[in-house]
């Protein structure tokens, strides 16, 4: 049985020359010194071996002379500090790096509220589970231990040569040893901790191995001395090496199981074959990557946490991009013919749902990631033609005419419905939520039918605090009760409530999102009529029917079958973006306004019409009342009085954009126009007559 130790404090320099296999030629200097007992020239002639070796290839590769600026910004994602990207990472690391030459810690994607270390490093920050759970963020320690500290003095030497970025290096090095040495408390093969104590989760040990690999890529090794260079090695063959541990662990489902048994393996062993122990791991490692990606994302491409940042930031680019790509770099085998195919499918779809705008639509947990990082991923890593095509088109480096790929796309069980007027910066766009078998996804919110609105590149309608909401948000709060159920969603409340209340989503992991399957998608030249419902509510039906016109805007149909049990109005909701002006201009109408882009609303049927904000968001989640944004409720009635036992109530709203208009078009030919829409049952008719508003 292999040695697997528990204590880094207690590992020696032995333990690690004999984790080699010094059979090999190219290690034959260091076989040698080890023969004399020279073991400061041993470290040196290994290190040296790192600063030349020319496979395996990495990412990137900044080891040699004259020392070289490192391009970040091309494919942010093979950097670790592009979590919560917000613009150019160079330009954060180099803020975040000289934030640390002043002992300043910045988490990635944070470009406020440094905190600060202590003159002497002496306020490292510190997590114990057993004791600090729920009292406190356990993800400020969490992060820092992945080590992007390490990435941002790399990034800033490069940029600068100086010096002084060496020196803080080796001393920052020192200091985190000295805080973070990994003490195993829990050594099972089910292990999701190392330690508790102090808390190293197994995922977080993976990242900052891989950290201590990328280093050997960059010059900072190399230019300190040999015996401080070798502390790395050292902990990457004592941290390597507890993921033998999993060797016989039994499969488990959710991403964190697919990084730590298949990719973190994998990668040790592709990037690090001069252990054979590492070497050893990556064929179960590959096995485990190929079930995951199987389980994980259906035959449409779909993942099962039905979340745009988990599925495509964190599952695809942040995790399984960096094996299939070191696979590709290297000519590992890894993929096999399906698992190749459902990751081009998702690639397929992130292609075909992306905004005019910075990011993707903040659907399911946490925010947007920034949309054109991805579709790099997409082009080079599985040769995606519509992500390289969408990029193109996004850079202007493709006209939007010559753009061959779809403007409109539905599958539910993808899990989206989308149509758009171009895959340009300036156009109209549409995102509804819509996924059947979402199962008890711990990122999926009940969302159904939910919708994402752009008018010429501007947005509109979303989910603007979900962001904010995510990462501030406390367990069993009545705050995350609200961000994960219907309330805080652009849908329909059956008589203005959600299925359940929001205290059932307040605690704990993990919703059981119900259906929402798409019925109609039919695409025309003007535009396209999406069609989808949901039976959550168990007593009405909720179906929704989009005419989206690739020119004038967006009529809404919702219809509540047999929505006319309770006298309790439904309520129609929009949660407006940030910059958004609201203007009522009467009981009907409301003007909405976003760098001079103007789009009419416009309810043709009797509404009662709301404007308001969520207090239940201040202070906790937002400071200031004055810094919460507008919410339109459009609530309408459950149908006539009489004997009828069962009926449908609906309700319309078309949203037009008047931007080049000198004056509002009059009401009563907007209601003809929407009735003769709403009529008329060829759905290419329809789209024609919504052409004709003005």
């Amino acid at each position: 049985m292999k040695f697997i130790p528990t204590d880094e404090r207690n590992i020696t320099d032995q333990d690690v020359f004999a984790a080699l296999d010094l059979t090999l030629p190219q290690l034959a200097p260091i076989r040698e010194a080890l023969e004399k007992n020279d073991l400061p020239k041993a470290k040196e002639a290994l290190i040296r071996h790192f600063e030349t070796r020319t496979a395996p290839k990495y990412f990137f590769d900044y080891r040699t002379l004259p020392l070289e600026k490192i391009n970040t910004d091309s494919c942010p994602r093979d950097f670790q500090c592009s979590m919560g990207l917000n613009g150019s990472l160079k330009e954060f690391c180099l803020y975040a790096g000289n934030q640390i030459m002043d002992h300043y810690y910045v988490r990635p994607g944070k470009t406020s509220e440094p905190i600060f270390l202590g003159e002497n490093d002496e306020d490292f920050p510190h997590f114990n589970f057993l004791e600090d759970l729920g009292k406190r963020p356990r993800s400020i320690m969490d992060i820092f231990v992945r080590g992007p500290v390490f990435e941002y003095l790399a990034i800033l030497y490069h940029e600068t040569g100086d010096k002084a970025v060496l020196k803080r290096f080796e001393d920052f090095s020192h200091k985190f040893f000295e805080n973070y040495p990994l003490v195993l408390e829990y050594t099972g093969a089910d292990a999701s901790r190392f330690s508790f104590t102090d808390e190293r989760d197994v995922m977080s040990t993976g990242w900052l191995t891989l950290q201590y690999i990328s280093l050997f890529y960059t010059r900072l090794p190399y230019e300190i001395p040999a015996e401080d260079a070798f502390e790395f090695i050292k902990r990457i063959w004592f941290m390597g090496i507890q993921f033998a541990r999993f060797e016989h662990d039994e499969y488990r489902k959710y991403n964190h199981h697919m990084w730590e048994r298949g990719l973190v393996p994998f990668i040790l062993g592709t990037l690090m074959p001069e252990i054979p122990d590492f070497a050893a791991m990556t064929t179960r490692g590959a096995s485990v990557i190929c079930q995951h990606i199987k389980d994980d994302i259906n035959e449409a491409g779909g993942y099962s946490e039905h979340s745009i940042p988990y599925w495509g930031g964190a599952a695809l680019c942040e995790m399984i991009y960096r094996g299939v790509y070191l696979a590709k770099l290297n000519k590992q085998p890894l993929l096999d013919d399906d698992s190749a195919k459902r990751l081009i499918l998702s690639f397929e779809a992130l292609a075909r749902i992306s905004s005019p705008n910075f990011r993707y639509s903040s659907l399911g947990d946490n925010g947007g990631p920034m949309i054109d990082p991805i579709l790099t991923i997409g082009a080079k890593t599985m040769g995606s033609p519509s992500c390289s095509q969408v990029l193109a088109v996004r850079e202007g480096r493709l006209s939007e005419d010559a753009c061959t790929v779809p403007l409109d796309y539905a599958d539910d069980r993808c899990g989206f419905a989308s149509c758009r007027s171009s895959f340009g910066k300036k156009a109209n766009f549409m995102l509804m939520s819509a996924k059947t078998d979402c199962r008890d996804s711990g990122h999926n919110h009940m969302d159904m039918l939910s919708l994402f609105i752009s008018f010429r590149g501007q947005e509109f309608i979303g989910e603007p605090l979900s962001r904010t909401l995510y990462h501030n948000v406390t367990m069993a709060s009545p705050q995350r009760g609200y961000m994960y159920n219907m309330g805080s969603h652009n849908t329909v409340l059956a008589y203005g409530k959600p299925v359940q209340p929001d205290e059932m989503y307040a605690n704990k992991w993990g919703v059981y999102r119900p259906d929402s399957p798409v019925s109609e998608l039919t695409s025309t030249e003007d535009g396209c009529v999406i069609q989808a419902y949901h039976d959550a509510y168990t007593t009405c039906r909720h179906t929704r029917t989009c005419y989206f016109h690739r020119k004038k805007g967006l009529l809404i149909h919702d219809a509540m079958e047999h929505g006319n049990r309770l006298p309790d109005a439904h309520i129609q909701r929009w949660h407006l973006m940030q910059d958004v002006s609201c203007t009522q201009i009467d009981d009907s109408r409301l003007l909405l306004e976003k760098e001079g882009v103007k789009i009419l609303l416009f309810w043709p049927e009797k509404a009662d019409i709301t404007i308001w904000k969520e207090e239940i968001l201040v202070p906790s989640i937002i400071k200031d009342s004055e810094e919460l944004l507008p919410v339109i409720d459009a609530a309408f009635a459950t149908g006539k009085e009489g004997p009828e036992d069962i009926g449908i109530v609906s309700l319309s709203l078309l949203m037009l954009d008047v931007t080049d208009l000198k004056e509002l078009p009059e009401t009563e030919e907007l209601a003809k126009t929407v009735n003769e829409i709403l009529n008329q049952p060829d759905r290419a008719a329809a789209l024609n007559s919504m052409g004709k508003l003005d």
